[in-house]
């Protein structure tokens, strides 16, 4: 008993499917970009942290620490 041949049109996918699944991934990869654009544009227009001591910025060290300046 030999096996029934399998025609290879019935394995792939139509033309129109083909082209559907390739515009949906192209829709993907232009949209992953745009936001990855816009998140970097947003990140740029931040503005920078201020670069004076702030108020307990070292409330994490213990009292005894001998780096610790009492106020």
């Amino acid at each position: 008993m030999s096996p029934s041949p399998v025609r290879a049109d019935t394995l792939a996918a139509s033309s129109g499917t083909a082209m559907f699944f390739t515009v949906i991934g192209v829709l993907i990869v232009v949209a992953l970009l745009v936001l990855l654009w816009t998140s970097r544009r947003r990140l740029a227009q931040r503005p920078d942290p201020p670069q004076t001591p702030q108020p307990r910025a070292d409330s994490w060290e213990e009292p005894d620490d001998p780096d610790h300046d009492p106020r």
